[in-house]
């Protein structure tokens, strides 16, 4: 169909360098800490729309509903927008697809473990196969009281009783835990972990996180002196100089965006995926370069969405874990090119050249 294109974001595809190995998970075989190139309006911002559109489908985390307001092709607007995600807890493999022709409207949905049917439904041809459902221990499910615009899987894992090493268990566990949030001037909008909608510098005060706030900016060269004062009606953090100044109203956009970051950071040992996008748009190419490195000590899959073309270099990363969206293709530096990349080679150099600019 004219003008229908799909993206695909492979994180299997790693290559056997032996450099920066603490970019892959710790079997090396899955792709861990991964930089996300393209020009403009290429789609990076929409990936990961794309990706945790799953999060929003089978839970009620918070998220901006604009940002799905224009959910399908404008070109094909009548044609429902489809999601494939597949998923490995140990050696069970997981595969969800979906269709839906809004950001709530389901047509088409489809649950298969290692291959084989757990259900699947589409609404326009009024085909389902539930048959299999006592296979995975979801026979006592009444279908009379499902909610149509709920997915079924949503509905199955909430009404059955799943056991921890379940696959279902595990995947929606996963999902839940995945975590999506941008850069500083789109304020502290998330999607996915929790529900909450905080203030940061409340939550650093509630908490008793000065200290470990003023230390983290330290870290990246915002040197500052901090302060908690109790006004009439609240505390606020203020900066120590002889005028006072609470703090959050004077901060530089880069000082915002290592806040955000901080407060993200109290979390991340409780999510299974983070994306974030523009990571570094208001941080100098020191700070950019540092908390990459930062990021890279996590355990979890981070996908970074950024510009900053200083952070293609192989004392830091790898070809493989850098990828560039453009005209709907979405490939890694080292599947964009037949050149054989080498620990030698310098990979920013050969990016602004254009060497990756085809599709292979």
């Amino acid at each position: 169909m004219a003008n229908c294109f799909a993206i695909v974001f492979l994180l299997t595809s790693v290559c056997d360098y032996i450099i920066n190995k603490d970019c892959l998970t710790k079997n090396s075989n899955v792709l861990k800490t991964l930089l996300v190139y393209g020009p403009n309006a290429s789609g990076k911002s929409n990936l990961g729309l794309a990706i945790f559109d799953i999060v929003q489908h089978l839970f009620d985390h918070k998220t901006d509903p604009s940002a799905y307001a224009y959910y399908l092709n404008a070109d094909n607007p009548q044609e429902p927008a489809s999601f494939s995600y597949t998923f490995k807890f140990g050696k069970t493999v997981v595969r969800y697809d979906y269709s839906k022709l809004s950001f709530k409207k389901i047509v088409a949905e489809g649950l298969y473990i290692n291959d084989k049917l757990v259900f699947s439904l589409d609404k326009r041809t009024q085909q389902q196969d539930f048959s299999h459902l006592k296979d995975w221990g979801l026979s006592s499910l009444n279908n009379l009281f499902k909610d149509e615009d709920m997915s079924f899987l949503r509905y199955a894992a909430n009404n059955a009783n799943l056991k921890e090493n379940s696959a279902i268990f595990k995947l929606m566990n996963f999902v839940s835990s995945m975590l999506w949030f941008r850069r500083a001037d789109a304020g502290n909008k998330f999607i996915g972990l929790h529900n909450r909608i905080e203030n940061i510098d409340q939550y650093i005060v509630d908490n008793e996180l000065l200290e470990k706030y003023e230390a983290f900016l330290g870290q990246y060269g915002v040197d500052e002196k901090l302060e908690v004062i109790e006004l009439p009606d609240k505390k606020v953090i203020y900066s120590k100089h002889k005028q006072k100044l609470p703090f959050f109203a004077i901060m530089s956009s880069g000082t915002s965006a290592l806040s955000i970051l901080f407060y993200w950071s109290c979390f991340f040992q409780q999510t299974s995926f983070i994306f974030i996008d523009e990571f570094d748009a208001f941080y100098h190419a020191k700070v950019s370069e540092d908390v990459f490195k930062f990021l890279k000590t996590l355990k979890q899959q981070v996908v970074l969405t950024t510009h900053n073309t200083n952070l293609l270099d192989n004392s830091i990363t790898r070809a493989d874990c850098c990828f560039v969206l453009s005209k709907g293709v979405l490939k890694s530096l080292a599947d964009r090119t037949s050149r054989e990349i080498r620990a030698g080679n310098n990979i920013e150099k050969l990016y602004l050249a254009g060497e990756f600019d085809s599709d292979v």
